[in-house]
């Protein structure tokens, strides 16, 4: 009899986190009376679990973080620690409960926990399996709203594998909405399009009805930025069907965040203000949505920039910084990924619009803006200089540390250390990165700066780079400009490092030439290297922005992000296009110097 019954609870436990995944109420109502059961059949194995289900409960559907963490204190004590498979199981779980409430450190803590007595298993069972790509995925996207790389995509790619080995749908379904996510800021849409009529696919033939509304409501989204409303306003008609049939305010709020910049995309701004406006209130309503609001004011202001309304834009603006400042202060890391947005340019054309409305209220909202700009570029400061120190420990530590155990270690362990040191090498790069992009605005001093000068310079600091690759550069007669001598060669030796770097001709040439063009010089530094494609032009420009992984270039997306932020300070703009010879044209101007 009591093998049956242990049986039932099995079974039961199975159902209970099936309708834990599909966030159903009333699962409470299941796991209080499978509780009871293992409780009185003194099943300790059990009853952890189910006290497991419970913090998970709390978690997921009721949003309540001090139940699902006393769930998880209970449960704690029914996981012997000592057998890995029951600490990963417990560590796992809770790396979820915390990532779902926006505890980051604590999440990634969890997770590695996880990891750590995970594989020690080895002989592991499907669901372990598929527990572990659960933990590779989580660790991926951790910090992936912030737009900081902080982890290598092959923990993404880790996590597909083994849910395709164990045709794990639920899992799979994860992994596309994190490709799509990655696509889509990469500019990708057609792309990111093929993996959400999959991740729809997978969601409707396995009879996942909550994923097929958020598939269903991502697929209206990109129709919108592929420009056809009609098929986006059939995708988001069925995911208001499903979504709204349950009662969970997170989801609400992701439709409604999506049918914003759907109606953004379409050139819709009015409808996008209401439904941003809509989201915002589903994203209030949730206690650990800060990190959300963040993205929905700055949308906003983007909406209500492009619908005529400054006051407004400039006001969600200044929320956005505040959001920004305010998660700050709970952690730098989050901080590094997001402070760097440099919109210098669309703040100049606020100003304009508003001193022709001649409206006092209007600049004032401009002035707070311009201080709290600079608030955010001492934090990014304070915030880099204070990171680079731990990340030298954490790396000459992983050093000392590796050749402490260099006889003990296996393969794989050997793999680990050099992730370790890489990705540390790959944090100080962004820093040293993130401190150049900020000291942009310290060079205030401009002169008169003999760009012929500034070249010999560029040369000599690039001259092992170019004698490796056999480098020839043609420069014309350079003229004088009004700058500054440190911006000009952290420019030119940004771009001619940049067309050196991404060439792969037998015979390397970058050309240098510079015309007149009224009060202003252009100047294109053209390269026969391996060009970028028309739908990246733009993006390139953006902080941490990458075509192409670390294994084929090295480097950390920041260059072009400081030639931008260079030439904007100087007065001028800058842009890309194609050459006769397949490469890429930088082409900027700078304001003459007489």
């Amino acid at each position: 009899m009591k093998s049956d019954e242990n049986m039932d609870l099995t079974e039961e436990i199975h159902k209970i986190r099936e309708l834990l995944r599909q966030r159903e109420p009333k699962v409470k109502e299941i796991i209080e009376s499978t509780l009871a059961v293992a409780e009185s059949l003194h099943d300790i194995e059990k009853t952890g679990d189910l006290l497991v289900s419970y913090s998970n409960y709390y978690s997921l559907i009721k949003r309540d973080l001090s139940k699902c963490l006393e769930y998880a204190e209970r449960a704690k004590a029914y996981f012997d620690m000592n057998i890995p498979r029951r600490a990963s199981y417990y560590y796992g779980n809770l790396g979820i409960n915390y990532h779902f409430f926006f505890k980051l450190p604590e999440a990634q803590a969890a997770y590695l926990t996880a990891i750590q007595h995970m594989e020690k298993i080895e002989d592991k069972s499907e669901a372990e399996s598929n527990m572990l790509a659960t933990i590779y995925y989580n660790l991926y996207i951790l910090f992936s709203f912030t737009d900081l790389a902080i982890l290598d995509r092959s923990y993404l790619d880790r996590a597909l594998a083994l849910y395709r080995k164990n045709n794990h749908a639920p899992g799979i379904i994860f992994c596309y909405g994190a490709i799509i996510n990655d696509l889509e800021k990469q500019g990708k849409v057609e792309e990111a399009m093929e993996y959400s009529q999959a991740r729809l696919k997978l969601a409707e033939e396995t009879g996942n009805t909550l994923q097929t509304g958020l598939s269903s409501s991502t697929t209206g989204m990109l129709y919108a930025k592929l420009g056809d409303r009609k098929s986006s306003i059939k995708y988001f008609a069925r995911a208001h069907e499903i979504l709204f049939g349950k009662d969970i305010v997170s989801f609400h709020a992701s439709y409604y965040d999506e049918r914003a910049r759907a109606h953004l995309a379409l050139g819709e701004y009015e409808d996008a203000i209401k439904s941003f406006h809509k989201a915002l209130e589903q994203y209030q309503s949730i206690e650990a949505a800060t990190l959300n609001l963040s993205k929905i004011y700055k949308l906003m202001a983007e909406a209500y920039e492009k619908a005529g309304k400054y006051a407004e834009a400039i006001a969600y603006e200044r929320k956005h910084s505040q959001v920004l400042l305010d998660n700050f202060k709970v952690d730098k890391v989050l901080f590094m990924g997001v402070v760097q947005k440099d919109f210098e340019k669309e703040q100049q054309e606020r100003e304009t619009a508003m001193l022709k409305q001649k409206n006092e209220e209007i600049q004032l909202y401009v002035n707070q803006l311009e201080q709290s700009n600079e608030e955010l570029k001492q934090f990014a400061h304070a915030a880099s200089h204070d990171l680079r120190e731990p990340v030298r420990m954490i790396v000459s530590y992983t050093e000392l540390l590796e050749m402490s155990l260099k006889k003990q270690l296996n393969p794989e362990q050997q793999e680990f250390f050099t992730y370790l040191k890489e990705g540390g090498k790959r944090i100080n790069e962004m820093i040293s990165g993130i401190l150049t992009f900020s000291k942009v605005h310290s060079h205030d001093e401009l002169t008169s700066v003999d760009l012929n000068v500034t070249m010999q310079r560029v040369k000599e600091n690039l001259k092992m780079a170019m004698a490796a690759k056999n480098v020839h550069i043609e420069c014309d007669k350079l003229p004088v400009v009004k700058s500054n001598s440190i911006l000009m060669i952290q420019l030119f030796q940004n771009l001619i490092s940049n067309a050196i770097k991404y060439n792969q001709s037998s015979k390397p040439i970058v050309k240098i030439t510079a015309v007149r063009e009224g009060g202003f010089y252009q100047f294109t530094v053209a390269d026969n290297g391996i060009g970028i494609e028309d739908k990246y032009r733009e993006s390139v420009f953006d902080m941490f922005s990458r075509l192409h992984n670390r294994e084929q270039y090295s480097g950390s997306g920041i260059g072009l992000a400081i030639c931008k932020k260079i030439v904007e300070r100087m007065g001028g703009s800058i842009w890309n296009s194609a050459n006769q010879d397949n490469g890429s044209d930088f082409i900027f101007t700078l304001p003459a110097s007489y």
